[in-house]
């Protein structure tokens, strides 16, 4: 290999480890030589793909065309920087001697004649989305996938992210193992976006994009459909499709509710509660943070806005409840989740009690309440909660109007 010829576009660190590949063969001829190939199950793709380890890392290597290899792995690092889940890039790699020739406009296209590369890290414990439909899963546990996909979706249109081949199987779905602190497992179903040479990040998408990405998803769903028929399984997935929309608008909703909230109160939802899966938490804090900017205002001269009676409900009042969580340990006697997110999730449960009886049951209740419905409990535990509730009370009774 001429190494003159070689742009080695690769991350720092993963570097020794790729340097030495044959980058100046067709990836469908490359044979082991310092590295492993290894067998992931995976869906078709329109490029050759391969998958190997290396002394250090695995890694995903699709061959490509030069421009395409250059925007794709640009485009992983711009998604994960907006809080997408996919790829993480290694970089990309292009061979050749006729780079910015004439002769090189004409291979350009016949892309079996590129030589261009685009690495990404390996997913562990990943799955593509179209092969699991050949399993023999539940109609529940088939929903939680399309759930995930669902999600990542309304995430990208969120973030003004068009797709533009938004197909079953450019999607990978991950089953993370979570353990809690009492060893209880759960696993946590994820969506990653497996392809992204196809994605544009817009200033605003238009409704319209966002219909081309639902409406690819749906043929897809079509398409693997008639497969299953052709293939003699008796499986209906046509349903999903009506499954997936109202699981797309419920998460576009939640986008929305964070959206205006943050804007509102300037705080960032994720960094202060971590991921809220339902937009009745985000209405319930703001009501909490509304009741308190009132109670700061009753004193004084100069209307308080509600950014600052924001930062001065963090301060005063979210920062010393989650410290009392924190002293007691009682997200240890919940499964899979921490102090922030706990609160979170007291605080929709708060919302549904309240709705239910018509009127605000108070924190105090929604504590006592949830922890009887979702606690693995103890007498110690039941202690800690009891002393939780005083002094979460004393911390609220500095601010008599808010509800406790």
């Amino acid at each position: 290999m001429n190494e003159q010829n070689l742009i080695f576009n690769i991350y720092q660190r993963y570097r020794n480890d790729l340097i030495s590949l044959p980058w100046d063969t067709s990836l469908i001829d490359w044979q082991e030589d310092g590295f492993k190939f290894i067998s992931v199950r995976k869906s078709k793709s329109r490029h050759p793909v391969r998958f190997i380890k290396t002394k250090n890392y695995s890694f995903a290597i699709k061959q490509t065309s030069n421009l395409k290899a250059y925007f794709e792995s640009v485009t992983y690092k711009k998604l994960l920087e907006k809080g997408i889940p996919t790829f993480v890039p290694a970089g990309h790699v292009i061979y050749t001697d006729k780079l910015f020739t004439e002769e090189h406009k004409l291979l350009a296209a016949n892309q079996d004649e590129e030589l261009a590369f685009v690495v990404t890290m390996l997913e562990d414990n990943s799955i593509p989305h179209s092969i699991l439909f050949q399993y023999d899963f539940k109609e529940e546990n088939t929903k939680a996938i399309i759930k995930a996909i669902a999600e990542l979706i309304a995430l990208l249109h969120h973030k003004n992210i068009y797709w533009g081949d938004a197909q079953l199987q450019n999607n990978l779905i991950k089953f993370n193992k979570l353990k809690d602190t009492n060893g209880r497992t759960k696993t946590e179903l994820k969506a990653f976006l497996a392809d992204a040479e196809t994605v544009e990040i817009t200033s605003k998408i238009s409704d319209e994009m966002r219909e081309k990405d639902i409406s690819k998803f749906f043929e897809s769903i079509d398409q693997y459909n008639l497969l299953l028929i052709e293939q003699g399984k008796e499986k209906d997935i046509s349903f999903l499709k009506s499954y997936f929309g109202g699981k797309y608008e419920q998460f576009r909703s939640l986008y929305k509710t964070i959206k205006a909230f943050e804007k509102t109160t300037g705080i960032n939802v994720h960094d202060q509660f971590g991921e809220i899966k339902d937009k009745n938490t985000i209405d319930d804090i703001l009501k909490q943070i509304e009741e308190h900017k009132w109670y700061l205002n009753e004193n004084q001269v100069k209307e308080i806005t509600i950014q600052e009676a924001s930062i001065d409900w963090l301060r005063n009042i979210y920062a010393p409840i989650i410290k009392e969580f924190e002293a007691l340990k009682i997200a240890d006697n919940f499964p899979n989740t921490n102090s922030a997110s706990l609160y979170a999730q007291i605080m929709a449960h708060k919302y549904y009690m309240s709705l239910e009886v018509k009127k605000d049951v108070g924190v105090k209740n929604a504590i006592l309440d949830y922890a009887e419905n979702f606690a693995t409990s103890d007498k110690s535990f039941l202690k800690n909660l009891k002393l939780l509730v005083k002094r979460i009370l004393v911390i609220y009774n500095n601010y008599p109007d808010t509800n406790s």
